[in-house]
């Protein structure tokens, strides 16, 4: 393994997860009733979106996935 581009991949990953995390804590902020009003359906909808992109990343770890520049349309 190229000690190098490792090295590289752990700054990078380490420093986009923090942000990351962050985002979802600051998204979790949402759910407060308090300070916003929201549906069931809402809810589902931004799980959904997580989900996808999750499964999208998990693709493209498995080198199941490329980028492209046309987005592939899932129904």
């Amino acid at each position: 393994m190229d000690e190098v581009k490792h090295e590289r991949f752990v700054r990078v990953v380490e420093k986009r997860m923090d942000v990351l995390i962050n985002d979802f804590y600051k998204l979790g902020n949402c759910a407060s009733l308090v300070s916003y009003d929201y549906t069931q359906s809402e809810v589902d909808q931004i799980i959904k979106e997580i989900e996808h992109q999750t499964d999208i990343l998990k693709e493209r770890f498995a080198g199941k996935r490329s980028f492209s520049l046309c987005p592939v349309i899932e129904e």
